[in-house]
């Protein structure tokens, strides 16, 4: 679902929650805003149902959401996963550890691009992530940069809103740019659609740009991606392969492009893309 807002102002939860001392403003979306806080003197950030949702029955759902995403992310722990830090019932409100850093949106929009071993890292620290949440049978459905953040060393997957099984599901849930083709269209959806959420991600890190030309609708329904080298050579060095490749390995390239696969089935695991990773980011690191 694309973000509604991105305010950063003061923020005070009409209800208060025991403990917990509102600040910013970080996130508003559709059902639910997310704000940063203290919570018995620790930083951290707090979702809660928006104050301004007065439907009986829409607040009843949203705060069920909240919950179940804090029940999903009690199962799982990883260094590239947000933790919890407490789930309060009710009023119900989920409390996370607060990352330092960038969302990945800002970091790329402050940066353009991100070097092919920088890049690289990222992408093993995630897939890591990827693998954990997958042997467990949950998919975020979710992978996009404004719920990445990062410190320049460390990335971390946040905003699980949407997480759930594998299987038959309707279509449309994600966001628009990001997500598989797969998940637009609906019915048996795989953890596929998660390597494609990452590879499009990656993608944006390091060519600049979104793997299609459209930039309304669902372009992954009617277009190819264009393959990473091309699209940054196009971009950025007026045609030149040459150029393109001194800034993006060709292997590196082929990764993010086999994760944009059309077919769900030649995506890789997340479990090789962290071995496909690790000789690049070792290489690129020793060079």
């Amino acid at each position: 679902m694309d973000d509604v807002s991105t305010p950063t102002a003061p923020h005070e939860f009409a209800l208060p929650v025991a403990g917990l001392r509102t600040g910013t403003l970080l996130h508003r979306s559709r059902h639910a805003d997310t704000v940063h806080g203290m919570w018995h003197g620790v930083h951290v950030v707090a979702k809660r149902i928006r104050e301004d949702i007065l439907d009986t029955d829409e607040r009843a759902a949203a705060e069920r959401g909240i919950l179940r995403e804090g029940l999903l992310l009690r199962r799982v722990e990883h260094p590239a996963i947000v933790p919890v830090v407490a789930l309060i019932d009710d009023p119900a409100a989920l409390i996370l550890e607060f990352i330092p850093g960038n969302s990945m949106r800002e970091e790329l929009r402050l940066r353009r691009r991100l070097p092919a071993a920088e890049a690289a890292r990222i992408g093993m620290q995630l897939a890591g992530a990827l693998a954990h949440l997958h042997r467990r049978w949950v998919m975020h459905r979710d992978l996009k940069p404004a719920n990445i953040i990062y410190d320049g060393t460390r990335a971390v997957l946040i905003d699980f809103h949407l997480a759930k099984e594998p299987g038959a599901m309707r279509g449309g849930a994600g966001t628009r740019l990001f997500t598989a083709p797969e998940q637009v269209r609906g019915g048996h959806v795989t953890t596929a659609a998660d390597i494609w959420g990452l590879g499009t991600v990656l993608y944006r890190a390091v060519t600049g740009r979104l793997p299609f030309h459209a930039d309304s609708g669902h372009p992954q329904l009617t277009e190819r991606p264009i393959p990473a080298l091309e699209r940054l050579a196009t971009a950025r060095f007026d045609g030149d392969m040459a150029r393109a490749e001194q800034e993006l390995p060709r292997d590196l390239a082929a990764i993010i492009d086999s994760m944009l696969a059309e077919d769900p089935a030649a995506r890789p695991t997340a479990d090789e893309l962290q071995r496909l990773f690790a000789p690049i980011a070792q290489r690129d690191a020793a060079a």
